[in-house]
């Protein structure tokens, strides 16, 4: 049983991805009716994916099962002692299942083409017939993963001029994403494009992926603080014409002050906000600290900093290397935009987030024909 999983693991992630990209960006009725079983989805899932490396883990005493089970333990517990709604707990788990299995799982070429088709074809579509439907924001940040994915694709297919045609992906991105005033996207791309040319100067220097990743994590509670400083001092700023200090300073201070007094078990996802209708932080690692507190924060930052240590050049390669700046950057940039938004801890995103950091850690298998 376990043998055949593994055997099929490859063809198990391509059927979840299809199934996420084609019932979230087709219709935003599917979208609004099959998010809200997607997180217990993806669980069950990558339950199953990870069965086979769980079972000889347990053997091995392995610390990235310990931390992958202990995730939704405790993140259950807490979410007793806040009276928070069962359905948060699959948050941190399922980014828990994530890292684990991107640490894990090595996608074949032909894997990673059929990903990257997947995520760049509904572009055709919102090209064709504009998703009004959709939040501005969301629909730029679709098109923000098109992007990425059309890039990887393009990176894998023998084209000539391939490193201009991945530019005009970038370009045109980016002013789809400026003319939906998606400032989340234009800030992921801009966030992509510093990275992707940063690593391509120092593409081993571990220092580089350390300051990354405190900045794309810590610094993403951190920056909270700055804004909230920042919309006090700074008045009537806009970008994109839409005022920067919009609310979210209001949503922030008021979760830090509720999370002071819960700091371990955090404040639970039931709490009912003054500073807004309904409840959403807004911010991705903050959502982690915030409603399942600091135990729970930590041990996901752990697992995010081994999965990523896993994808990281450790020497100077050929072959693949385009491949891997492409991956590393497009879920770095996932990571930047949850300074501002929730997406990649929140299905499908999370999924989508995950596929980058996979084929990342796959570009060693993938360059020395390891996979096929």
């Amino acid at each position: 049983m376990t043998e055949k999983i593994r055997q099929h693991e490859n063809h198990i992630l391509c059927g979840l991805v299809t199934y996420l990209a084609v019932t979230s960006f087709i219709n935003q009725d599917l979208y609004a009716f099959t998010t809200v079983y997607a997180s217990l989805i993806i669980f069950a899932v990558l339950a199953v994916m990870a069965l086979p490396y769980a079972l000889e883990g347990i053997k091995d005493k392995e610390i990235d099962l310990m931390l992958a089970a202990m995730t939704p333990i405790l993140a259950f517990i807490f979410a007793i002692a806040s009276h928070s709604g069962m359905g948060a707990v699959l948050i941190p788990s399922d980014l828990a299942l994530i890292c684990y299995v991107a640490r894990h799982v090595r996608l074949t070429e032909r894997a990673v083409r059929y990903i990257a088709f997947v995520g760049a074809a509904p572009v055709i579509l919102w090209y064709s017939h504009v998703r009004w439907s959709y939040n501005f924001n969301m629909a730029g940040f679709v098109f923000m993963l098109m992007a990425f994915y059309g890039m990887i694709l393009t990176e894998l297919i023998e084209l000539k001029y391939k490193k201009w045609i991945c530019i005009m992906i970038y370009i045109t991105s980016f002013l789809i994403s400026t003319l939906y005033h998606s400032r989340t996207a234009v800030y992921g791309l801009v966030m992509f494009g510093i990275m992707f040319l940063l690593w391509r100067i120092m593409s081993t220097k571990k220092w580089v992926y350390t300051l990354v990743f405190l900045l794309a994590t810590a610094g993403s509670v951190a920056f909270t603080g700055i804004y909230m400083y920042l919309s006090d001092a700074v008045k009537n700023l806009s970008v994109l014409n839409k005022e920067i200090f919009s609310g979210r300073e209001a949503i922030w201070r008021e979760l830090w002050g509720a999370f002071a007094l819960m700091p371990v078990t955090g404040i639970g996802s039931g709490r009912i906000l003054e500073s807004f209708e309904i409840f959403e932080v807004h911010n991705g690692m903050f959502d982690i600290l915030t409603v399942h507190g600091a135990a729970v924060f930590i041990l996901v930052l752990i697992q995010l900093w081994r999965m990523f240590d896993a994808a990281y050049p450790k020497e100077e390669t050929t072959g693949k290397d385009m491949l891997r700046r492409i991956s590393l950057a497009a879920a770095f940039s996932m990571m930047f935009t949850s300074y501002f938004e929730n997406f990649f801890i929140v299905p499908p995103y999370s999924i989508l987030f995950m596929t980058f950091a996979v084929i990342a850690c796959s570009c060693h298998e993938i360059t020395t024909g390891v996979s096929g």
